[in-house]
């Protein structure tokens, strides 16, 4: 009987250890997704970065699409009131 006691200690044992080397594993596994995953989110954001550097141009469209605008209305202007006067005078 003290063998089966015995062998039964070892066996748990073994089980309790096997399943603390799976979880150990496991954990390493999450953890180094994670650390991948902040790597790739790391380059993504300085890609977003790069990219908006090389758009900033576009921020201005805007404003110089206004700019024309308002330079079209006042040459359209100066054009009726010179027509008015030249047909005036």
């Amino acid at each position: 009987m003290p063998l089966a006691i015995s062998a039964g200690w070892w066996t748990g044992w073994g089980i309790g250890l096997l399943f603390v080397l799976i979880v150990v594993a496991l954990l390493l596994l999450m953890i180094r997704g994670a650390i991948r995953a902040g790597d790739k989110a790391e380059s993504i954001v300085a890609a977003f970065n790069e990219a908006e550097g090389h758009t900033d141009g576009l921020w201005n469209v805007d404003t110089t699409n206004r700019t024309i605008v308002d330079i079209t209305k006042s040459a359209k202007a100066a054009r009726e009131y010179l027509e008015s006067t030249a047909g005036q005078a």
